[in-house]
């Protein structure tokens, strides 16, 4: 019984918000270490409202991963920069530390990761293959001849058409260091940790990342407030309701607390705020006029009465699992 209530409350809207933000963090690269970080914290508010509301202490489990964490953290910062520090120190790179083959590398351009595979022979750079980019069309032409002339990874690559741009031509660059750096067998590698721990907390500082962020909340949000009625048998009509307020006009109660009435009820279990139904309900008269001049045919005591039987049967799930 207890194992049934604990995987009926995974639909519940915490879980849902949670699974979805792991989601968004492994699909929006540049968002990772601020989306994790939000998972982190809503973790964190959780046990302390467990704490709070339920005395479940959950220290044994929060103290011992703040450690992993923060010994990791410190594992990490000390293994980034003990290799970033020999990159920076033999920058640019010196070609003839370079073995001779092909490496592939990715740098950030303007529109998106560009990834290329790069041919040394005989400390000298052989040829340049695009394999991946997003940037406009001949954005990047006429930067692998500027490299191979030039022999050097020390120099201001230029677009050479008005399509290209100094961050898609810096990203080249960077794309075609990285991969020759693969070729320097001194150069010290990153520990598995440090590459799993990389992974989770990629982050891109700039105002493109900010306005997709805020743009991926309001879908979040929109997404979430609509999959609620649909999860909760009897609210799904709540879906309907246009704010129309015709329900308001023939309802004889009309204002609750300065709020539309029945409107405000039917919005309320829409958005999942049961216990605010449950409040207004008080006031319904069960005349059912709103049903019948509402121009979807929604019905405030109906879709009340679903929301007040979701709202109890969740109270009981939560007594039961406190109880053990």
């Amino acid at each position: 019984m207890k194992l049934k209530l604990q995987i009926q409350s995974l639909i519940l809207r915490p879980w849902r918000l949670a699974i979805m933000l792991v989601i968004l963090a492994f699909v929006f690269v540049f968002g990772r270490l601020f989306l994790f970080s939000i998972l982190g914290l809503l973790l964190f508010i959780g046990v302390v409202k467990a704490y709070i509301t339920q005395k479940k202490s959950y220290l044994g489990f929060l103290i011992p991963t703040v450690l992993v964490i923060l010994i990791s953290g410190i594992y990490f910062i000390v293994d980034y920069y003990h290799v970033r520090d020999y990159i920076v120190d033999h920058s640019p790179l010196d070609l003839e530390l370079v073995f001779d083959g092909t490496y592939e590398g990715t740098g950030q351009g303007l529109r998106g990761p560009i990834k290329v595979s790069t041919t040394i022979q005989d400390s000298k750079i052989t040829d340049i293959v695009i394999l991946q980019h997003q940037e406009m069309i001949t954005a990047l032409d006429g930067l692998k001849e500027q490299i191979i002339d030039k022999n050097s990874l020390d120099l201001d690559i230029v677009p050479a058409t008005i399509h290209g741009s100094i961050e898609a031509a810096s990203g080249y660059l960077e794309a075609v260091t990285n991969a020759l750096w693969k070729g320097v067998p001194e150069k010290p590698e990153y520990s598995l940790i440090t590459r799993i721990i990389h992974f989770f907390v990629k982050f891109r500082f700039d105002m493109t990342t900010w306005n997709a962020l805020a743009i991926l909340f309001c879908i979040v949000l929109v997404f979430d407030y609509t999959l609620q009625p649909v999860l909760v048998k009897g609210t799904g009509q709540a879906l309907n309701c246009y704010n129309c307020q015709t329900c308001v006009g023939v309802c004889p109660v009309k204002i609750v607390d300065g709020e539309p009435y029945p409107m405000t009820m039917i919005l309320a279990a829409r958005l999942g705020d049961y216990e605010k139904v449950k409040y207004l309900s008080k006031f319904c008269v069960a005349c059912s006029r709103c049903a019948g001049k509402c121009p979807v045919g929604d019905s405030g005591p109906s879709i009340a009465a679903a929301a007040n039987a979701y709202y109890l049967k969740e109270k009981k799930r939560k007594k039961a699992i406190a109880a053990g």
